[in-house]
């Protein structure tokens, strides 16, 4: 490897040397706060690294990964994530004297960076080698962090569910690679469904991609294989659950996209149809189940599974017209929906303390927290009307992307579903809004005082609001950090 390729990689070798002294730390000293500020401190410098050098066009490094804008996006989108875990995670866990768990809370800020290193590793994959990796070391720092709290049942009966149905789905996307190389003969991402002497895909090959698509689509939570997600949100610790909705999903549909650009042209009715069921049956079982939810970590799952099918909406459209338009979109609606649920899951996390069996996320409990905690209560309602697609936050720019899009394709069965999709979603967050601003029922209600995660929360609640008034402010220059201007 050359010195250039070493330095495209300047992000993910500051995040490697993080968790090296994230090691040594632990082994020498345990000071959870020194390791959460070796943490922060870690994905700032890679931030601004990434933002100093990012890449204005399509680089190799090595057979294994590229540097490009795209991809660049989408890791800026992961370290942006797993900062505001990090910045959670001390007040969440409060006196660490108190709890039993307290001997490895370090190694939470660990499995954070790692992951946060697969979702980058992954983002960058350009060979089946690399997207195993990134996978695998997202996936496997992920599922510890959901069991973080041994001494809570729901959340080691998440993990285990996890971990099973996860392994499943993997071994499922393996044997569709598999497939793919064998009729392709190379693992290389962009050759693996190019036919010998240019030829028809066959139905080997076809069955792989198949394959592929059901695996990610369960890292995706997209019906019919998202039965896993309400238990696993429900049972994680919520701070973790924040990760697992955010992060997971962010880089998952970084090599989605990136697989169905490159689909041959013979196998793109076959593979839009079968998205479109797959978008439509997403968006809206996922809104019709979220009504009759009590917990918000619940309303949230079935609500990724409907805002995953909108996002996959423009994967669809990515095979049949400009794929720059798509791109715009897709990474417009990503962000917003990021913003929203970290600021969601944040003001949960605030409110909930890791020592105790159950977080507090049941909408009674809630009830009247305009009272007690008005600002927390405001920038959650910010946060669900964004979620919503009101106008004035940036998810109405995100959904209006999409809708535009949809239309422009004349897809109007995907139109249709959005629209009645939303307006089913409008309910159940209004009916929280209301929750939170209805008459006082809980006066116990208490929130750490927390400088430093507060000003960051303020600050990405201002970016929800100043992005939804504003658009153009990221909108004119989304095309050139694409790089698809």
């Amino acid at each position: 490897m050359s010195f250039h390729e070493l330095w495209l990689l300047l992000p993910v070798l500051i995040i490697s040397l993080g968790i090296i002294l994230l090691l040594l730390q632990a082994a020498w000293r345990r000071q959870p706060k020194l390791a959460q500020g070796i943490c922060v401190v870690t994905l700032i410098a890679a931030a601004v690294a990434l933002i100093w050098q990012f890449p204005v066009g399509v680089q190799s490094i090595t057979l294994l990964f590229e540097y490009e804008p795209v991809g660049g996006f989408f890791s800026i989108l992961l370290l942006f994530v797993s900062l505001s875990v990090a910045l959670l995670q001390g007040v969440y866990m409060g006196s660490y004297s108190k709890m039993p768990s307290t001997e490895a809370a370090e190694e939470f800020y660990l499995l954070l960076l790692l992951s946060c290193l697969g979702g980058m590793l992954l983002t960058m994959a350009s060979h089946v080698a690399s997207l195993l990796l990134g996978l695998e070391l997202m996936g496997l720092s992920m599922l510890a962090m959901l069991a973080y709290n041994r001494e809570r049942r729901l959340a080691l009966e998440g993990a285990i569910k996890y971990l099973l149905l996860s392994g499943a789905a993997t071994s499922v996307l393996l044997l569709g690679l598999a497939f793919l190389y064998a009729t392709s003969g190379s693992l290389v991402l962009s050759e693996l469904m190019q036919m010998p002497n240019g030829g028809a895909m066959s139905l080997l090959a076809k069955s792989g991609f198949v394959l592929v698509i059901a695996g990610l689509a369960f890292k995706l939570s997209l019906v019919p294989l998202h039965f896993w997600t309400p238990d696993v949100y429900q049972g994680a610790p919520v701070n973790s659950t924040l990760f697992l909705t955010s992060l997971s999903k962010t880089a998952v549909f970084a090599i989605l996209i990136k697989l169905i650009l490159i689909i041959p042209q013979d196998f793109e009715a076959d593979l839009i149809r079968m998205l479109t069921w797959m978008a439509i049956a997403s968006m809206l079982l996922g809104n019709w189940l979220a009504l009759q939810q009590q917990s918000i970590k619940r309303l949230m799952a079935y609500s990724a599974i409907a805002h995953m099918g909108y996002i996959l909406v423009a994967g669809i459209i990515a095979i049949d017209i400009d794929h720059s338009l798509v791109l715009e979109g897709a990474s417009y609606y990503l962000l917003a929906y990021l913003i929203a649920s970290i600021l969601i899951f944040a003001v949960l996390t605030l409110l909930s303390r890791f020592d105790d069996q159950h977080d507090l996320d049941e909408l009674p409990q809630l009830q009247g927290l305009f009272w007690q905690h008005p600002w927390l209560a405001t920038i959650m309602a910010l946060a669900f009307l964004s979620l919503a697609g009101m106008p004035i936050t940036v998810g109405f720019i995100g959904k209006f992307y999409l809708l535009t899009l949809a239309i422009k394709l004349s897809a109007w069965w995907l139109v249709t579903a959005m629209i009645v999709g939303s307006a089913v979603g409008l309910y159940y967050y209004l009916r929280v809004i209301f929750a939170l601003f209805a008459p006082l029922e809980n006066s116990t209600l208490s929130a750490p005082k927390a400088l430093v995660t507060n000003i960051w929360i303020t600050v990405v609640a201002a970016s929800l609001l100043v992005l939804g008034l504003l658009p153009g402010l990221l909108g004119n220059e989304l095309r050139a950090v694409l790089g698809v201007g």
